[in-house]
């Protein structure tokens, strides 16, 4: 058995409580996984959210033993400060899973979007340090962004997440939908191809814009698998 799914199958408790993370907790798991005493590998709390959304997205499901490990980078729970502190980050993570999951459900999302009966999905993206920003948007020779910004990790973990998916290519290949997922490669370079002088980190549209292609991402890949499943 892998050694999550074993962990979890003798913490029963761990999958006890389906409330969605309140910002109290949502400030716990940023705090808890970026922890300097976990392992190198895993994750920071941006960039698994980042992560975990692109799983849940993904035209196919993802094992939750195979997200766990590459959250954690490891087969099994890091030494986070005794067996209370492994079994209250396993818990959160694992109820961040359930809120990104509800979030995208096809009834929640048209609530949200339509109704304005439920709230809007909101990634964890945390605060940057102004010195380690760098304006103007200067690039290395790779055309690659100097410094940090907003957002960066979370774009990072989602990359990450839908290139373990080869179907993503249709949709990242396709330059009728590519559109769909620019608002999101944005967050990954730091800047806007060729949009000289805008400002990623001024601009505050662009977590509006974030959310509302992962709206149309989800919808696309649902009506994909139904056309699949209708052949």
């Amino acid at each position: 058995m892998n050694p999550f799914v074993d962990y979890i199958a003798h913490h029963p408790a761990i999958l006890a409580d389906h409330a969605p993370l309140s910002d109290d907790e949502q400030d716990e798991l940023f705090e808890a996984l970026n922890a300097p005493d976990l392992p190198d590998d895993c994750m920071t709390a941006e960039m698994a959210d980042g992560f975990l959304t692109g799983c849940v997205l993904s035209p196919h499901t993802v094992d939750t033993a195979d997200w766990l490990e590459e959250v954690f980078g490891q087969v099994s729970m890091p030494d986070c400060g005794g067996p209370a502190a492994k079994d209250r980050l396993l818990a959160l993570v694992l109820r961040r899973w359930r809120d990104i999951q509800h979030a995208f459900t096809p009834d929640v999302a048209e609530r949200a979007l339509n109704q304005g009966t439920e709230p809007m999905f909101s990634p964890l993206i945390g605060h940057v340090d102004p010195d380690e920003v760098v304006h103007p948007v200067q690039l290395d020779a790779e055309e690659r962004r100097v410094g940090e910004w907003l957002g960066r990790d979370w774009a990072v973990g989602f990359f990450s997440a839908i290139q373990r998916d080869e179907t993503w290519q249709h949709l990242l290949e396709d330059e009728e939908h590519w559109p769909m997922v620019a608002p999101v490669l944005v967050f990954f370079q730091g800047y806007e191809a060729g949009r000289d002088g805008y400002n990623l980190d001024d601009d505050p549209e662009a977590i509006t814009r974030l959310v509302g292609s992962l709206y149309r991402i989800s919808a696309y890949w649902r009506t994909f698998n139904q056309a699949l499943g209708a052949r």
